[in-house]
């Protein structure tokens, strides 16, 4: 059987025939069938050292959040994805729907040009998308086109400061549309175990928003994310490394005068298979605010964000489904947030590839 580039990816080989199999076993998924279980077994050890290093690391730089605009930004931590990040999709379209849940607190932000204190969030979304890959190579790689359309429910509660300077308490909760990401180009290359990602990601003011209202899930202003990744993928021991960093720019929210600065983010995820179709690993993220916030809104100077997370996550492709879906789902914790909700991340995806 043909590998499209030579490239591996999860849940493909094990519905060959068997007799297919038996000519190739070194290309097996199973467990049986790594380069030995020993193989497999010190490569989970090294990751899980790996986590703990990395979370007795970090948590000691663990310190009270504060905010920018709003709390936060266009950037979702984890978005990137969950597998083989840079690895070039198959030909044909792919839908997907994504349950965004995060929960989080913070000290200080700016809300629709007043400043706010001991902000508490629930975000709850709903993100489907939908992207098209085509057969003809695009300097030399694949290319792909595609759309996230989000909506869902928040409920904010915090103190907010009143045209007399003094604060008073407010919560308020709403359900409606968010704003919408375009992505015009996705170029991708497979290189032996190596995999690269180009795109560029255009996010649209679409989403609800209003200047009186204490929340919303618009944030009236453009993002242009520039962002890469590499995957490095090895398929005798089902291991699997990805990052995924990327320049968010982003234009001023004309409703109040307020700027967001230019953001840095870093997606990294580490996944080791277990089984045919299933895997367990690492997700993670790093995100830093590079050009501080600016416009007369910025009552609060250029208030540069910075977070980090980390947690665990796991893919499963049911082979009932013949390899076209994809179960995903990762827990994340802030071990560190400064001008930025504090927040834990849940979230489950379901991928289908036609």
């Amino acid at each position: 059987m043909k590998i499209r580039n030579k490239t591996w990816r999860p849940g493909e080989l094990e519905f060959r025939k068997e007799k297919e199999m038996k000519n190739e076993p070194s290309k097996r998924i199973g467990l049986k069938v790594f380069i030995g279980e020993n193989a497999m077994a010190k490569t989970v050890t090294k990751l899980a050292l790996f986590s703990l290093v990395v979370l007795i690391t970090v948590f000691g730089y663990q310190r009270a959040a504060k905010a920018s605009e709003g709390g936060g930004s266009h950037y979702l931590p984890g978005a990137a994805g969950d597998i083989l990040i840079a690895q070039s999709p198959k030909p044909g379209p792919q839908v997907a729907i994504t349950s965004w849940n995060q929960s989080g607190d913070v000290d200080t932000a700016v809300l629709q040009g007043r400043v706010g204190v001991s902000l508490d969030l629930d975000l709850y979304l709903a993100i489907p998308t939908a992207s098209y890959t085509f057969e003809n190579p695009v300097l030399g790689g694949t290319y792909t086109m595609g759309i996230a359309v989000p909506f869902g429910y928040a409920n904010l509660d915090a103190r907010l400061t009143d045209p007399g300077g003094s604060f008073r308490d407010a919560s308020a909760d709403s359900f409606n549309l968010s704003d919408i990401a375009f992505t015009p180009f996705q170029l991708n290359w497979n290189v032996g175990n190596f995999s690269f990602k180009f795109a560029e990601v255009i996010v649209a003011p679409t989403g609800a928003y209003d200047v009186n209202d204490t929340v919303n899930l618009g944030r009236n202003y453009w993002s242009f994310d520039t962002a890469g990744g590499m995957t490095w993928f090895n398929a005798p021991t089902g291991t699997a490394l990805s990052f995924a960093p990327g320049i968010m720019f982003n234009t001023e929210n004309d409703d109040t005068n307020y700027q967001t600065g230019t953001e840095f983010h870093l997606d990294f995820v580490a996944n080791q298979f277990l089984s045919k179709t299933f895997s367990v690993g690492i997700r993670g993220y790093y995100y830093k605010q590079i050009t501080g916030d600016s416009g007369s809104g910025a009552v609060l100077g250029d208030f540069k964000s910075e977070a980090f997370g980390i947690g665990p996550g796991v893919v499963w492709i049911p082979k009932f489904a013949g390899g076209a879906l994809t179960v995903l789902g990762k827990w994340m914790h802030d071990l560190h947030a400064e001008n930025r909700f504090d927040s834990d991340y849940l979230t489950l995806s379901a991928a289908w590839k036609f």
